[in-house]
């Protein structure tokens, strides 16, 4: 059973002629007849209707292996399997022993390897074919390779969707200066292999990404596309100048090529230039898949060819480059790139050689390998994960120039498939996620006495230093004044030290590594300063010589203790602890606006609240006196009717006690200041 060409399989397909006889007019003889007839003039999809109702009426063996046949090579793998099945299953007589091995077949295309491979092994047992029975030992060991397979958590794959493809075959994606270069028909179903609709000949687009998908394409002018002919296989350098591609024609039946040239075109000012067949390249045999790479020192044209003397069907072969779109001889890649499947869509990047062959084990059909050139040889070739490769077709795999995205085609099921859901290929876009590490950085002042937790500390400086080498460097530095919080992005495979800073306190840091990071991932970091404490100032207090407490301090209209509060009132609890006869009056202040009685009422509130909160840590209540001034006892002139700033306003707002009782005087240590609150 023959394959169709990869690049034009399904895109020459039709039954629309045949469709318009009546069908009450139809025996299995004339049905026969025609499915025949569908069959040779390339109308697959009407020949396999007719053979449909042929072996419906008839039940032929020989029927249902020519549906069998012909739901594999469209590419209809789910109900390939089950016509092989019922061809397998039901074939006591071991008549169709040869059928095994496309039955093992669809299923591995359907996925379902450990049943593949039982079916493979079933076929070399008894297959006739000496070349089939190699294939299926080849064809075992790629579904041990699939079943062990996993596609990397960082390796995101997704079809390029509904706009930019169609429901027939898009093929040889090619990304230069934002645009993606690729051919397909872009018809929305089956069209006729008569060359009359415009539909039929395959064409070179280029789409624009827009958003997170592409757009609709829009087909080159006649500088590329030329009426007539099948163009297809678009490659473009690296350097965007030139592009290749081919033009083609089909046989008379549609089905095969019969004749295939590679073409190039130079981009200028006004874009790409007319195409002209390149020199020394093509010949008589099909010569398809350009793509400009580099060998011995030099630029060489890849391409793919079915010239004598190869290793199988296609081969992979270079040409010297020895001027624009003149190249030397062509050499055959030789055995270990090229075997006896088929090898098709070479793409060169930095000394690696990317194609599809499907004369390896594969997980599917046509995969993708790659080999790396050492200078004088190639390396055996890798099959790429899963991902990349599926259970089906895989081909003209590309990568963006850092290597980290770029596309390829496939035939798995896909948003919009012409007939069924492996019968067309589409574009995939591949991406590697690059690895982020975020640096999720945050500072606080190390709690102080009477305080339950470390507090979030503004006006901080983090720094962050690369401490992988011998030699660091600072990667990022950051102040943050409004809040304690800093973001810094990282890279994988790295040693950092963060360190915090800040003045008046002792820096922090912390170190941490990224290395083995596969996936983006948030590091959090807490870095915790401690204040660098001067030698306490003292001072002799008296009695009836008010002290301040700065930090006392209220919301607006209440008498609350807040918790920053807590620290002054603590401190004085000590020291009524300290002096045990020592009796207090404590005493609340306010401004001079709003109401006289108002403000004296909401300062004894406030002056009572400290009392209570000193009381419950266990000071006997007799030992303080609280009482609330008002506005009675101003610090300054700004009183009723005075204008003043806020500062000076501020200034009146205190909280304060003297000694009225006990002893004399006192030492005590003077605390940092810190603003009260408004009224």
């Amino acid at each position: 059973m023959k394959k169709l060409p990869i690049l034009f399989l399904l895109t020459v397909l039709s039954g629309w002629m045949l469709r318009a006889q009546p069908i009450n007019r139809s025996t299995p003889e004339t049905n026969l007849k025609s499915a025949k007839e569908a069959e040779e003039n390339g109308n697959p999809y009407e020949a396999l209707d007719l053979y449909g109702k042929v072996y419906d009426e008839s039940k032929d063996k020989a029927i249902a292996v020519k549906v069998a046949e012909l739901e594999y090579t469209l590419r209809d793998y789910e109900k390939a399997e089950r016509a092989y099945s019922r061809i397998v299953t039901r074939d006591r007589k071991q008549e169709y022993t040869e059928q095994k091995f496309w039955y093992a077949m669809s299923m591995k295309r359907n996925g379902k390897y450990a049943e593949a491979a039982d079916m493979f092994k079933q076929y070399i047992d008894a297959g006739q074919d000496p070349a089939l029975v190699q294939a299926a030992k080849r064809e075992m060991a790629g579904c041990e390779i699939a079943k062990k397979a996993k596609q990397p958590d960082n390796l995101l794959v997704n079809n390029l969707g509904k706009k930019a493809n169609s429901p027939q075959t898009e093929a040889s994606p090619a990304f230069s200066g934002g645009e993606l270069y690729y051919t397909s028909m872009q018809a929305k179903e089956v069209v006729a292999p008569d060359g009359k609709s415009e539909d039929w000949y395959m064409k070179v687009y280029t789409a624009a990404k827009s958003g997170k998908e592409y757009g609709a394409p829009t087909a080159l002018g006649t500088e590329i596309n030329r009426e007539g002919w099948q163009q297809g296989n678009v490659s473009v350098t690296p350097d965007g100048k030139t592009m290749y591609f081919t033009r083609a024609l089909l046989a008379e039946k549609g089905q095969t090529l019969a004749e295939s040239k590679i073409y190039f075109s130079a981009k200028g000012s006004d874009g790409w230039s007319g195409a002209n067949e390149v020199t020394g390249v093509n010949g008589d045999y099909i010569a398809k898949h350009p793509c400009e790479g580099e060998l011995f020192g030099e630029k060489v044209l890849f391409f793919v060819a079915n010239m004598p003397g190869g290793k199988g069907g296609y081969d992979i072969y270079y040409a010297p480059k020895k001027s624009e779109g003149v190249f030397g001889l062509p050499v055959n890649l030789g055995e270990v790139i090229n075997t006896v499947g088929e090898e098709s869509s070479p793409f060169y990047r930095d000394g690696k050689l990317y194609y599809s062959t499907d004369g390896r084990p594969t997980m599917g059909g046509l995969d993708v390998f790659e080999s790396q050139w050492n200078g004088s040889n190639w390396s055996e070739p890798k099959i790429m994960p899963l991902g990349v490769n599926s259970s089906v077709d895989d081909i003209y795999y590309t990568q963006t120039p850092d290597g980290m995205s770029g596309f390829f085609v496939s035939n798995r099921p896909g948003p919009n498939n012409l007939k069924s859901k492996t019968c067309c290929d589409d574009i995939y876009a591949w991406e590697v996620e690059r690895v982020k590490v975020n640096l999720m950085a945050k500072t606080f002042r190390y709690k102080r006495k009477g305080e339950k937790e470390n507090q979030p500390l503004t006006g901080t400086t983090v720094q962050v230093v690369d401490v992988s080498d011998k030699n660091p460097s600072n990667v990022a530095s950051k102040t943050n004044t409004a809040a304690n919080d800093f973001t810094f992005e990282l890279q994988p495979e790295k040693s950092y030290l963060v360190i915090a800073t800040r003045e008046g306190y002792k820096s922090d840091s912390v170190t941490f590594n990224t290395v083995g990071v596969k996936k983006s991932k948030d590091v959090e970091k807490t870095l915790t300063l401690h204040v660098i404490r001067k030698e306490p100032e003292t001072r002799i207090v008296k009695t009836n010589e008010p002290i301040r407490l700065d930090n006392i301090l209220y919301d607006y209209d209440k008498w609350d203790i807040r918790p920053d509060a807590e620290p002054d009132l603590q401190y004085l609890t000590d020291l009524l602890k300290k002096y045990p006869d020592m009796k207090i009056e404590l005493s609340s202040h306010t401004d001079s606006r709003g109401q006289d009685s108002y403000n004296e009422s909401l300062s004894q509130k406030r002056a009572e609240s400290a009392k209570t909160w000193i009381v419950a840590k266990g000071i006997a209540a007799d030992r303080i006196v609280a009482k609330g001034y008002g506005e009675k006892q101003p610090q300054n002139g700004c009183t009723n009717g005075v204008e003043c700033t806020e500062e000076q306003h501020q200034l009146n707002r205190r909280t304060e006690f003297k000694i009225i009782s006990g002893p004399t005087s006192i030492t005590i240590e003077r605390e940092e200041k810190v603003l009260p609150g408004k009224q």
